[in-house]
């Protein structure tokens, strides 16, 4: 793994709650086709192309799918919410302006448990 790469894993949330983030492995393999998404890779005929889009990205996920249960199958749905919450930086910084407060309390009263 690249250092960019091992940073990008220690600031993603991972939340249980999201099919793709429950394995590391599936979660890691969306987040690399993730990034290829908007890329102009796609050529349809002739001359022409078209970015890669979520459902490109499905497409390539069919097989993992397969051997899923009906619940963790991996959905446009569930892939469009983890793109958004877990993947796109925006997503990111918002999870971690939500749990700053939360950790630096529980910082303070461990320091501060310690100190009496």
């Amino acid at each position: 793994m690249t250092s960019a790469a091992e940073a990008r894993a220690r600031i993603q949330p991972r939340e249980p709650r999201c099919r793709i983030c429950r394995d590391s492995h599936v979660r890691r393999l969306v987040n690399d086709l993730l990034d290829l998404r908007g890329a102009p890779a796609i050529v349809v005929g002739g001359n022409k192309g078209r970015r890669i889009t979520y459902t490109d990205i499905l497409g390539w996920l069919e097989l993992l799918n397969e051997g899923r249960d009906k619940g963790d199958r991996i959905t446009y749905d569930s892939l469009w919410v983890h793109a958004k919450r877990h993947h796109d930086i925006d997503g990111v910084v918002a999870h971690w302006a939500a749990r700053m407060p939360r950790e630096l309390r529980k910082a303070l009263r461990e320091s501060r448990a310690q100190n009496l």
